[in-house]
């Protein structure tokens, strides 16, 4: 859970993350919901997610509420706040991330703006 917690300061710090914690191969997949929906792959992929990114908003911060160790992975439940460049917008989205860790290092990331499918991801149910 420390990795995911470095992973997720360092983005919200710097609007990076921390390479070295990534594996080269990694595989982020971002919810169908999400204006950059799709699968990146490599650092090289994750380096466009981030770029995308960055060309529509010029504040985007991921606040955590709390982060359950599942194994294998962590899943993270909180909230996306986030200005939009052109129009100056703000608002804010609940979205929860799963990570899985292999060997010290981030091998997959995936975004859910539905919790109880992130839930379910890493084989839990949500307690009402």
């Amino acid at each position: 859970m420390e990795i995911v917690q470095r992973y997720i300061d360092s983005w919200n710090e710097t609007g990076e993350p921390l390479w070295t914690e990534i594996h080269p191969d990694a595989v982020f997949v971002i919810d169908r919901e999400s204006f950059v929906a799709g699968t990146y792959r490599g650092h090289e992929g994750i380096r466009d997610l981030f770029r995308l990114t960055a060309e529509v908003f010029d504040e985007f911060r991921y606040e955590v509420d709390d982060m359950v160790d599942a194994g294998a992975s962590v899943l993270v439940l909180g909230r996306i706040s986030a200005r939009g460049i052109q129009s100056g917008a703000t608002g804010t989205q609940r979205g929860s991330l799963v990570f899985q860790i292999r060997d010290g290092l981030i091998v997959a990331y995936t975004s859910y703006f539905d919790r109880e499918e992130a839930f379910a991801a890493v084989g839990l149910r949500e307690q009402e």
